[in-house]
């Protein structure tokens, strides 16, 4: 396994945050874990594709559902510790329990440019009435996750293969 450690100093965490936020305020209301995962590689992917740099900075792991971003965990966990949003965890859903997130403030977006307040917009849009599973389903087909190993970091450089918003992001 890549040692991701020292990949993790340049998170943008301004930018993080004010995605996160974005995310569980726009997001259908059964926004949980994985679906907020995929959300953000999706604005991290889609980002580095249009203007080689991605939004988060974050680095992200091929799992099993998917592209994971390393970071995330950390960042809900001081989101929540700042009181800027409320994880709920239901043990009975499914096999393994689902997350949901409820933001207590609004997204600050003053550390995000046009072309990103515009792509955060288009993501939720896109994705509202996916399920997880249908957003699982389609990172799995994609050249990021597809060429990258299990639990290796999954590289921006096949990005270009994603052809979701292709028209009108910048």
């Amino acid at each position: 396994m890549i040692n991701i450690a020292s990949k993790m100093d340049t998170i943008n965490k301004n930018k993080y945050f004010a995605s996160v936020l974005y995310f569980i305020k726009n997001s259908s209301p059964s926004l949980g874990k994985v679906k907020l995962n995929k959300l953000l590689y999706y604005l991290d992917f889609v980002s580095y594709r249009d203007r080689k740099q991605s939004v988060t900075k974050d680095t992200y792991i091929h799992e099993d559902y998917g592209p994971v971003p390393a970071k995330t965990e950390e960042i809900l966990a001081e989101l929540k510790r700042e009181g800027k949003i409320r994880i709920d965890f239901d043990p009975t859903y499914k096999s393994n329990g689902k997350y949901s997130f409820i933001a207590l403030v609004e997204p600050d977006d003053n550390s995000l440019d046009a072309y990103e307040k515009k792509l955060l917009k288009k993501i939720c849009s896109y994705f509202y009435t996916w399920t997880t599973d249908q957003i699982i389903t389609q990172t799995h087909l994609e050249a990021p996750w597809f060429y990258s190993k299990p639990y290796d970091v999954v590289d921006y450089k096949y990005s270009p293969d994603i052809d979701l918003f292709l028209t009108d992001t910048a």
